[in-house]
């Protein structure tokens, strides 16, 4: 295995740490969660609960309501691929981007060190309240917890950033979900140090 070298570890640090505990802004889901969008969920899935497919079914489930699958989540609060010109600058779609998060900027300092290919280790979410359609959008602040120091790992030498998210409903603020997230950001075996 490839040895690391304590002073990228030092310089990896000193642009990363300064990220280890900050939370960024609240982002919002692009679209209010959907019946529709629910339903194509659950399509996808093949899931046939019908507190997702059926009103008077989930009016008398003890949720009292249509909700969506808590796997949902992700789907369902994921930033769109691409908006128009035309409405990127309204209030209902500013702060929808990753722009300005603290995994984001990470991810630009690791690749500017060279640590530019990113892979996901894991994902936990623990669900804290049901959420659907009625709920508004699905809002989501994000705070880096911990930066590791360099490794090597079998796919390159990298460091790992992990993350918690927090999930609410835009109608009433209600904390909906959290999620911790390590996303590995390494260089490849085989490739060159970056300058930095």
């Amino acid at each position: 295995m490839t040895s690391i070298d304590a002073v990228e570890n030092e310089r990896m640090h000193a642009q990363l740490d300064p990220l280890v505990g900050v939370t960024g802004p609240l982002r919002w889901s692009p679209r209010p969660i959907e019946r529709s969008s629910v339903w194509n969920f659950c399509e996808s899935v093949e899931d046939a609960n019908p507190v997702y497919w059926d009103e008077s079914i989930a009016a008398e489930s003890r949720f009292g309501r249509l909700i969506a699958p808590p796997q949902a989540l992700m789907a369902l609060s994921q930033r769109p691929w691409w908006i128009p010109e035309c409405w990127r600058d309204r209030d209902d779609v500013v702060g929808i981007g990753n722009e300005g998060t603290p995994s984001t900027l990470a991810k630009q300092r690791s690749s500017a060190l060279g640590y530019d290919t990113a892979t996901n280790v894991t994902r936990n979410e623990e669900y804290l309240s049901p959420f659907g359609p009625g709920d508004g959008r699905l809002g989501q602040a994000e705070t880096l917890v911990e930066v590791s120091d360099l490794k090597a790992t079998k796919v390159g030498v990298g460091t790992f950033l992990t993350t918690e998210i927090e999930f609410v409903a835009e109608t009433d603020g209600r904390p909906v979900a959290r999620a911790r997230n390590v996303l590995l950001m390494y260089r490849p075996h085989g490739e060159r140090k970056g300058a930095a």
